[in-house]
């Protein structure tokens, strides 16, 4: 019986698993870039694309309520080559737009949902199940209130000609949260920032169970986590190593526990520690 048990929840586990990823099929194919969308609706890569061009878009998100599936393939901007400005996804002062499930390479900005400070405007984003990789200023970038951005994986972010520091995931805006993301090899060249996880004005965000590892720059420090201009962030259960800084606040109404660092050299700045964190 016992055994019956633990193979019937096997069959769950895959279940659930084969249907988080199902491929969308209802859906408006996008089929080659640069691509506005104009309305809402969900729409759907069908196979790889690619775009060489050094400044603009890819996929131009220009209606709330749109689901964006890559389906599996990737996006790619990677033969621009780190002189690039181009966007992989963006949006401007946009509503409720969900991004999942795919690749996004060698832009700029992998993905940014863009909005201006106090970054009222846009809100209701969710980012999910991304793989960006090689973006060479920052992987996942969201303004906005109340965005999610979780089960991302961003790796080797750097490397523009443009700009010297380097974000993997950044979110500004209040009640943002940043969770189970997997973050590494974020790499600032000369003097200027390198930060795995960036929270900017962002009131009451919640960061939690995100791994990061290989933030590095040239000359001082990089930030594992990094959480400014924001009140009663809450940090629980990320793990990070091989950075300067583990997690930073410039507050102390935030509160973090549950926290490992290893290889870092300064594992925590700021905050209020509540509980166990090493």
């Amino acid at each position: 019986m016992t055994k019956l048990i633990k193979y019937l929840n096997l069959i769950i586990l895959l279940l659930v698993a084969s249907a988080a990823y199902a491929e969308t099929t209802n859906c408006t194919a996008i089929t080659t870039v640069p691509y506005k969308i104009t309305a809402p609706g969900v729409y759907c890569l069908t196979g790889h694309l690619s775009l060489g061009r050094t400044s603009g878009r890819a996929i131009l998100i220009g209606a709330d309520d749109v689901v964006l599936d890559l389906n599996g393939w990737t996006l790619s901007g990677l033969s621009a080559g780190p002189s690039t400005a181009t966007t992989g996804i963006k949006a401007y002062q946009r509503k409720n737009i969900t991004i999942r499930n795919g690749t996004i390479r060698g832009f700029y900005y992998g993905i940014f949902l863009q909005d201006l400070s106090p970054y009222t405007t846009s809100q209701g984003h969710l980012v999910e199940d991304i793989h960006a990789e090689k973006n060479t200023f920052i992987g996942i970038l969201i303004h906005g209130r109340d965005n999610t951005v979780r089960r991302n994986q961003v790796l080797d972010t750097g490397g523009s000609v443009i700009r010297s520091d380097a974000y993997g995931i950044a979110l500004a805006g209040s009640g943002g949260r940043a969770l189970n993301n997997d973050i590494t090899g974020t790499v600032a060249t000369t003097d200027e920032l390198a930060c795995g996880l960036f929270i900017y004005l962002a009131d009451g965000a919640v960061v939690e169970g995100n791994r990061i590892a290989d933030v590095k720059r040239d000359i001082g420090s990089a930030f594992g986590i990094y959480i400014i201009t924001s009140s009663y962030v809450l940090a629980r259960a990320n793990s990070i190593s091989s950075a300067e800084i583990g997690i930073f606040y410039d507050t102390s109404s935030g509160k973090y526990m549950d926290n490992l660092t290893s290889n870092v050299t300064f594992p925590f700045i700021g905050g209020t520690p509540i509980g166990f964190n090493n």
